[in-house]
Order: C-alpha cells, then sequence, then structure tokens
C-alpha cells in the first residue's frame, strides 16, 4: 500500500473537518458577541422570502457563463481531435469562452442598467 493511498483521503477529510470546525466556533462567537450587545442573533439576517428572490443579472451572468464553458469545451473537443493539440487547450478554450460570456454579460447588463436609469 503506497503511502498517497492513505494521506489523500486523511488529509482531504482533515482538511473539510477543520473548515466545518472553524466554521461553526465563528459563527458561536459571532452570536455570543451579539447577545452581549444585547441583540437577538437572528435579527441581523435576511428573511427567507427576501433570500430566494433571484436577482435576473446575476441568473444572467452565470447562465452565460456555464454556456460559454461549454462552448469552449466542445471547440476544444473539435480542436484536439481535429488537429490533435495537448490537452492544455481545454483550459485555454473554456477560459477564453468564458470570458467573452462575461464580457458578453457586463454588455447587457450596462445596458439594463442604463435604460433602468433613464
Amino acid at each position: 500500500m503506497q503511502a498517497e493511498e492513505i494521506l489523500i483521503p486523511l488529509g482531504f477529510f482533515l482538511t473539510v473537518g477543520i473548515v466545518l470546525w472553524k466554521y461553526f466556533d465563528t459563527r458561536g462567537r459571532e452570536r455570543m458577541a451579539m447577545i452581549e450587545k444585547g441583540l437577538q442573533p437572528g435579527e441581523s439576517k435576511l428573511s427567507t422570502r427576501h433570500m430566494l428572490q433571484v436577482n435576473p443579472l446575476s441568473s444572467l451572468k452565470w447562465g452565460l457563463l456555464a454556456l460559454f464553458v461549454g462552448v469552449g469545451l466542445i471547440v476544444a473537443n473539435w480542436l484536439d481531435t481535429t488537429f490533435y493539440f495537448h490537452d492544455s487547450i481545454y483550459l485555454a478554450c473554456m477560459l477564453l469562452a468564458g470570458g467573452v460570456g462575461l464580457v458578453l454579460f457586463y454588455f447587457i447588463a450596462s445596458k439594463q442598467l442604463k435604460r433602468e436609469s433613464d
């Protein structure tokens, strides 16, 4: 049995455990500080109804990003099979297409915000 077979899962679960422990420890300290100041811990949270409302521009951003990363993956696969590129073409095409999607989102969002402000 090699050391990697044990150390990698052990490191993963140890990291997850430390992150969860730190999250709950920090949340407890934050709540205790709020109680000391005379606040209820649930007062600072947004209402559940407000949290369920989705910003349409945010949905557009993530949708365009996912769409263009998928297109980049398809283009990279085509380039790899046609011109025998190395595996690095996949990451490059996905990042390039994702960037194009975010730039497209910027133009759409700025046009929408300008229309709302007028």
